[in-house]
């Protein structure tokens, strides 16, 4: 009997202890709110707490492109931040491409192409250029030298997790299409740019739209020889 007197005094204060904590918090699981992350407008499920918002790691470290693992045996959270660019002026993500080199031995390594950056608008608007104009004259003004790449290899263009464009478009021209008001629009495979297999200097650029007002072009240049 003294067992069961016991039992039902610990229970009474179990219910006694949750409703007072009713009484004196408020708890709100289905609150979205909006962020803005390195620019763009996201909704995240929050825990709204006595006044003091409280947010979800994951869903953080998934927008900002960074992974996060939890090791149970060490009772440690790592967030590994990815390799992110980002253009100076106007806060756009900037793509990583990179021309896929086979030696001779068989072995293929990635040799990074630098960009330039071309007109983008994501938390501000940017023109370098006066004007739009070909991708060829911007090459010149800026003295970019070309990249020396083999016929028929490949160019990979990624952007980091959770930053992929809903639209890209990739032009290219040659010389021999100087004076052209319009460079050529060359198909994707994937993440793959093939490279033609007639030898020369060809300008591309790399279109990218999240948005209506969100949108970046990049450009390099190569010599396929």
């Amino acid at each position: 009997m003294r067992k069961y007197i016991i039992a039902s005094i610990v229970c009474v204060f179990v219910v006694i202890t949750v409703a007072a904590y009713g009484a004196s918090s408020s708890l709100d699981f289905l609150t979205s709110e909006k962020f803005v992350i390195n620019g763009a407008d996201k909704r995240l499920s929050v825990i709204n707490y006595n006044g003091h918002v409280y947010v979800p790691l994951r869903s953080v470290t998934e927008q900002m492109a960074a992974d996060i693992d939890y090791r149970e045996d060490e009772r440690t959270t790592y967030i590994q931040q990815q390799s992110v660019k980002f253009d100076g002026r106007s806060l756009a993500p900037v793509p990583s491409v990179a021309y896929e080199k086979k030696t001779e031995s068989g072995i293929v390594w990635m040799q990074e192409i630098p960009l330039l950056d071309g007109n983008a608008c994501w938390t501000d608007c940017f023109n370098p250029y006066t004007g739009p104009g070909p991708a060829s004259e911007m090459i010149k003004q800026a003295e970019y030298p070309p990249v020396a790449v083999k016929p028929e290899s490949d160019i990979v263009i990624t952007y980091p997790k959770g930053m992929k464009p809903l639209h890209l478009e990739v032009t290219m021209a040659s010389e021999s299409d100087a004076g052209k008001k319009e460079d050529k629009a060359v198909p994707l495979d994937g993440d793959r740019l093939h490279l033609p297999k007639q030898p020369g200097r060809y300008t591309i650029s790399i279109y990218a739209y999240w948005n209506k007002s969100q949108q970046t072009r990049s450009i390099f240049a190569v010599d396929v020889k």
